[in-house]
């Protein structure tokens, strides 16, 4: 551990689920201390990377909603409420000074490669795509769309300069995905689909493919009888908006993990029936029936995380593993004691995710002593072994992130 700073007193009472994660700008480091709640701001801290040294801190009177960096300036988003609009703020990273402000009704965002942040705002009742300029805090520019998927489908920012959106309304029944330039909103293409609402996550891109759940017209219809449709997956090229596959499982349809190679097609009490995909085709690579949920794609695997079992001696703990990507094998998997276990009498609640991160060749997760001594573990990506661990103040309250040489962690007193 390079250092350690306490941020104030723990923040108690607050809603279940992560906090914004720091972010390391240049030479600084910054945390947001407090939590998502409409009775009390929070405050910003630039810590020095080097020695976390405070260079500033400031309060806000709404609580933050999200962080972007960008050069040498971090955007921060702070959550109206009531009669309070969002402000987007852009701060000088190295003194804390406001640069710009942009108050706004936003949400759902993504950051373009360039330092454009893409959203979906509502103004007066009218749903728009918005990219606004992280550099001036200027909007770029700004499209009506229709947004009423349910859940809400966040726009994604694609490499090549595109912004892909889904939307759907009673205007536009079948719904569509379209590609804007993220430089002018001009459209590049535009796919009519209905996007499949219930999946998360709804949209993905990965290695030049748009990766859609949606909802299409079945084949062989009858003569008199109504339209029929089925849910399939497609790939879909970024490039053109070319279908190059579709993917129709057996039974349901519930996709997840990053570049949607996993898909879960039904569930036993013995975990789910994942099909592994291959990307670029569509095609099955191997099938297993699990518990796992996929995390993240490395190059030695994919690496899976399994609740332990509710009672009896492994209670209380959680597994991680690797999956061979070609053939589904497991390379490896470790038991870790879960960071968040509750006390005698109490219900446990599993997080909505656990912060596993990747740093090169290591995988760093949240884990626990015997005695419930909140610890930080690295295991190598290749045998699962631990390359050490360290013993933090508290639980992580948000997902590691990155710094130069290192990684920055939040965690609670």
């Amino acid at each position: 551990m390079r250092w350690q700073v306490p941020l104030g007193p723990p923040v108690t009472g607050l809603p279940a689920g992560l906090q914004v994660s720091p972010v390391a700008v240049g030479e600084v480091a910054v945390f947001a201390h407090g939590g998502v709640s409409a009775q009390a701001g929070d405050v910003l801290y630039g810590l020095r990377l080097a020695d976390g040294h405070r260079l500033w801190s400031r309060a806000t009177s709404q609580p933050i909603a999200g962080m972007w960096r960008w050069r040498h300036l971090v955007a921060v988003l702070t959550a109206g409420s009531g009669q309070q609009h969002s402000v987007l703020t852009g701060l000088e990273a190295s003194t804390g000074r406001t640069r710009w402000t942009l108050p706004m009704d936003g949400g759902a965002f993504s950051q373009t490669a360039d330092g454009g942040l893409v959203m979906t705002v509502d103004r007066d009742g009218v749903s728009e795509l918005e990219v606004v300029d992280l550099s001036s805090g200027r909007v770029r520019w700004t499209r009506p769309v229709d947004s009423d998927t349910v859940p809400p489908v966040p726009p994604v920012a694609v490499r090549g300069g595109a912004v892909l959106f889904v939307g759907g309304a009673d205007g536009d029944p079948d719904g569509s995905l379209t590609s804007y330039d993220d430089r002018t909103g001009q459209v590049r293409w535009t796919e009519a689909l209905k996007p499949a609402s219930y999946t998360q996550p709804p949209l993905q891109v990965s290695a030049g493919l748009v990766y859609l759940a949606a909802d299409l017209p079945a084949g062989g219809q009858t003569a008199g009888q109504p339209a029929q449709s089925e849910w399939v997956l497609l790939g879909i090229s970024a490039t053109d908006g070319r279908v190059r596959w579709r993917y129709n499982p057996p039974g349901s349809l519930d996709v997840y993990a990053s570049g949607l190679m996993s898909v879960i097609t039904s569930a036993y009490p013995a975990g789910r029936s994942l099909d592994e995909l291959d990307p670029a085709a569509g095609r099955v690579r191997w099938h297993v029936v699990s518990p796992d949920q996929a995390m993240a794609t490395t190059p030695a695997g994919i690496v899976v995380t399994a609740p332990g079992p509710e009672s009896g001696p492994a209670a209380g703990t959680y597994q991680i593993g690797v999956r061979h990507t070609l053939t589904g094998r497991i390379r490896w998997t470790v038991e870790l004691n879960e960071p968040l276990a509750a006390e005698p009498g109490q219900t446990y609640e599993a997080p909505p995710a656990l912060p596993v991160f990747q740093a090169g060749r290591l995988l760093v997760a949240p884990t626990a002593s015997p005695d419930d001594t909140e610890l930080l573990a690295a295991l190598r990506i290749s045998n699962g072994h631990r390359a050490w661990q360290v013993t933090l103040p508290g639980p992580v309250e948000a997902p590691l992130s990155s710094a130069r040489g290192g990684m920055l962690v939040y965690a609670g007193g």
